[in-house]
């Protein structure tokens, strides 16, 4: 069975890296490595690190000044040596027969991608599985296209990355979504394990969730900007339209646009997405997968295309 490299940055991550490496260093898949990058944590993250290497054949510790999440799992797959790369989140938590159920799957296809349904937890309570929030195409490739703009959940083949180039932009927000999509893109074959094997968990004070304005909210245009030019450049460019637009309308009209919108004096960013979207979508209404969304999901970006904010802020209240 192939090796897998899994990488997973960290930084100030202490009090998650106890519960994250119950199942990931016990894992029934006997092929793999586990690479912490440490983002220059400043806290007792390495010397916990360290205690769990010395216990653990399985560790590589790699230290680098504080560059971000994007940096470190770039560090992290320079410094691989599996034939595929898996992303973990040091806040979240795996099965612990992820690596072999996914590396089962991938090798009676011969897959250069295998990826799974991933719970939604918050305060050890499961709220849903993420695939059911999205919508869905029959077609394998474009729906990883539409799942995925998060790294976890997935094993790669890494020669895919870096032949490539697909690595991720050095942003501080939104750096998974410039990249992670188009991995479907360059992949011969893709495969869905249909079984909640990642736990995405949320947590009140994560980067999305953040009570001040952070100049790096506005990272969601270059962000966008790059995965554009990442599937124009790919041979699929003509036969995905609809799965980009749909990302445009998903993650840049809507998630971004209400994020703004907890914000005060965001209406030159808001106005931007808005001339984006006329720019490049000016018919987005009509995408079939905005289509399968529901009526509260198409109010918002009604209101938020037509600057109906106050309208909004009345609705969400």
């Amino acid at each position: 069975m192939p090796k897998v490299s899994v990488i997973v940055p960290v930084y100030n991550a202490e009090k998650y890296i106890k519960n994250c490496c119950e199942n990931l260093l016990n894992q029934t898949y006997d092929d793999y490595e586990v690479i912490f990058v440490n983002d220059g944590s400043s806290d007792n993250s390495l010397k916990m690190l360290e205690k769990l290497a010395s216990n653990h054949d399985k560790i590589q510790i790699i230290t680098q000044e504080n560059q971000g999440q994007a940096i470190a799992r770039n560090i992290g797959i320079k410094h691989s040596k599996g034939e595929f790369i898996c992303f973990i989140d040091i806040d979240d938590e795996i099965s612990r027969e992820m690596l072999e159920k996914l590396m089962h799957a991938q090798k009676k296809s011969d897959a250069d991608l295998v990826w799974c349904d991933a719970y939604i937890k918050r305060e050890g309570n499961i709220l849903s599985t993420l695939d059911q929030t999205y919508p869905n195409s029959i077609d394998l490739q474009k729906n990883y296209v539409l799942h995925n703009a998060s790294p976890w959940r997935k094993c790669i083949r890494r020669s895919l990355l870096e032949s490539y180039n697909l690595y991720f932009p050095k942003l501080r927000f939104y750096e998974d979504l410039a990249v992670v999509p188009s991995y479907g893109l360059y992949t011969n074959k893709i495969i869905y394990v249909n079984e909640p094997l990642y736990s995405y968990v949320l947590h009140e004070g994560s980067t999305m969730h953040q009570k001040t304005y952070h100049r790096k909210l506005e990272d969601i245009f270059e962000s966008m900007e790059i995965l554009s030019n990442f599937i124009e450049c790919s041979i699929c460019k003509d036969s995905i339209k609809d799965e980009l637009e749909y990302l445009y309308i998903d993650h840049l009209l809507h998630a971004a646009s209400l994020r703004f919108f907890e914000f005060e004096n965001t209406e030159i960013q808001l106005d931007k997405i808005v001339e984006i979207m006329k720019l490049k979508y000016p018919s987005w209404k009509k995408n079939k997968y905005f289509k399968q969304k529901d009526w509260k999901y198409k109010l918002v970006c009604h209101l938020l295309y037509r600057k109906k904010r106050k309208l909004l802020r009345y609705i969400l209240k």
